[in-house]
């Protein structure tokens, strides 16, 4: 399992940019994200075009804007160098109200005609400081559902590099609309 982990890992900063095959049809996609943490929240989710994840991840760690995100759950910076292809979505939970709480679940609109979306959110960190869930989605027009796996970028043990933690700590569904 740890290799599953170390091979993901190293999907995800080795630059997964081609956004392999081509693109989806232009949809709307209806896009849900299901936290399920026992006791940990989930900030803003971004969602952006796998074609995008250069502006997302840099060598064996994250860009500046991404590390922002994690650091403070805030991913309007991130969205913002991503341009207009780039969706935010929040949760009603907790201070300040834009956290995705256990077992709830949070839906909104993604218009894209990328074949293949990132979607990112920061754990809250009430427990570790510097964690994030992510996941690659498949937008073939039909609806999915793909677990979102936990990593760790080590900002706090002064490690700055992507360790993966935890498998399927949340989901994320995308359906046509």
């Amino acid at each position: 399992m740890k290799y599953r982990f170390a091979a993901a890992a190293a999907a995800l900063t080795l630059g997964v940019t081609a956004g392999l095959g081509a693109a989806s049809a232009h949809h709307t996609y209806e896009v849900t994200v299901t936290n399920e943490m026992e006791d940990e929240l989930l900030a803003p989710i971004l969602v952006a075009p796998v074609a995008e994840d250069g502006k997302i991840f840099v060598g064996r760690y994250v860009s500046n804007e991404a590390e922002h995100q994690i650091l403070t759950g805030e991913p309007e910076m991130l969205a913002e160098v991503i341009g207009e292809s780039a969706a935010i979505g929040h949760g009603s939970d907790g201070p300040p109200g834009v956290l995705l709480a256990p077992g709830e679940s949070v839906t909104f609109t993604v218009p894209n005609g990328a074949a293949r979306v990132r979607v990112l959110a920061m754990v809250a960190p009430t427990v570790y400081p510097d964690h994030y869930v992510t996941a690659v989605v498949p937008l073939n027009g039909e609806p999915v559902s793909v677990a979102l796996d936990r990593f760790d970028i080590g900002y706090d043990e002064g490690r700055m590099q992507i360790e993966p933690v935890a498998e399927a700590v949340a989901t994320v569904s995308v359906g046509v609309m």
